[in-house]
């Protein structure tokens, strides 16, 4: 019996330590294994409330997601009472990593009437505690887009002390080392000030992790000069940024088609040297029309059982039609590498595209 119960808690490991955590390591994430970790994420909220505990659900989306190259997705609201444990180990097995944020509908940070205070941070805690053990939590946000306007500057130094008590408090429960970071909106009279504010410090426990920005500039037939996206890299050159920074939101939709360009810059020679990848926005569509799969036809919200907007959130995922097809092919492209790492992010904008010319035009 012994041996036998031995032998089950060996398995037990084996399967919660299948993927590797990740951790920053100067301006750069690695894996547990030594290889350089690019971000090759979709932004994932496929319900208001929280996605993470149908696990039925996540096996669907988790499926399709692998087929094209994910590593990541992005979640903005959990339930940290709910139980998480399938999802995600399901996302686990798919090799799928969880960037997390820690606030909720009434708890984060506000530019207009900037606050940090305890019962935030016992909310913002309660989230961390809730999911810490899972290896595949890649990182945690301390807030998204607070900042949106020039005089929002006024709140900077409330989303840095909250990365502070959170990465103390990270600390004081003994977790590992869980990257805690910033969501930003890209507003050019902010950056590059407010990017350099919140990485700078010589109290390494009072800076941000790593940095993330939410860029919807390339669009259209644009191109690395044109987007502005030149600007990023020279932002993060010119002072040589010490955390990581990756693009946490990405993906212009209008004028269509959504061809994927700014994947192959991301995750190409002019930017992978500096940024770690990027999250493309979103998964499901709705009426915003970013979403790169459907659930179905979209019903009347006032019919019995219909969602509040009408875009169901359940079942298989289907891509959603699209005109003309894209034109990004990454087939022929020779990966980026550096010695010592190896990089797939080139696989991924291949990936992307062809899943959008199989499924996608129409």
């Amino acid at each position: 019996m012994r041996s036998t119960l031995l032998a089950s808690a060996a398995v037990a490991l084996t399967a919660v330590s299948a993927i590797d955590t990740i951790s920053v390591k100067g301006a750069k994430f690695f894996t547990e294994s030594g290889d350089q970790f690019y971000v090759k994420g979709i932004a994932y909220q496929l319900v208001p409330d929280d996605p993470l505990v149908d696990n039925t659900q996540c096996k669907l989306d988790s499926n399709l997601m692998k087929s094209i190259g994910t590593n990541s997705i992005r979640v903005y609201h959990v339930d940290p009472s709910a139980n998480h444990d399938d999802c995600m180990k399901t996302f686990a097995d798919a090799g799928i990593y969880i960037w997390l944020d820690l606030d909720t509908f009434d708890t984060q940070i506000e530019q207009t009437h900037p606050q940090w205070n305890q019962t935030q941070l016992d909310r913002f805690g309660a989230v961390m505690d809730a999911f810490h053990q899972y290896d595949n939590l890649a990182g945690f946000f301390v807030g998204n887009e607070v900042l949106t306007t020039d005089n929002g500057s006024v709140a900077a130094p409330y989303v840095k002390a909250a990365a502070r008590d959170l990465k103390a408090y990270r600390d004081k429960k003994k977790y590992r080392n869980i990257p805690i970071g910033y969501s930003a909106a890209d507003i050019a009279t902010l950056r590059p000030m407010l990017q350099n504010y919140l990485a700078c410090g010589d109290n390494t426990s009072e800076a941000l992790d790593f940095y993330s920005l939410n860029a919807y500039s390339w669009c259209g037939d644009s191109g690395f000069q044109q987007s502005g996206y030149a600007d990023l890299i020279k932002n993060v050159t010119n002072v040589g940024y010490n955390i990581p920074i990756f693009l946490s939101e990405t993906g212009c939709i209008k004028p269509r088609p959504r061809d994927w360009a700014d994947q192959e810059a991301i995750f190409g020679d002019d930017m992978a040297e500096h940024w770690s990848g990027s999250i493309v926005y979103e998964w499901i569509n709705e009426a915003n029309e970013y979403g790169i799969v459907s659930y179905g036809a979209k019903v009347d919200p006032a019919s019995p059982g219909a969602p509040p907007d009408g875009y169901p959130r359940s079942g298989t995922p289907s891509p959603c039609p699209r005109v003309p097809q894209p034109q990004l092919q990454m087939e022929d492209a020779q990966p980026h590498r550096r010695e010592g790492l190896e990089l797939q992010s080139y696989a991924y904008a291949a990936a992307l595209s062809r899943f959008h010319e199989r499924h996608l035009a129409g």
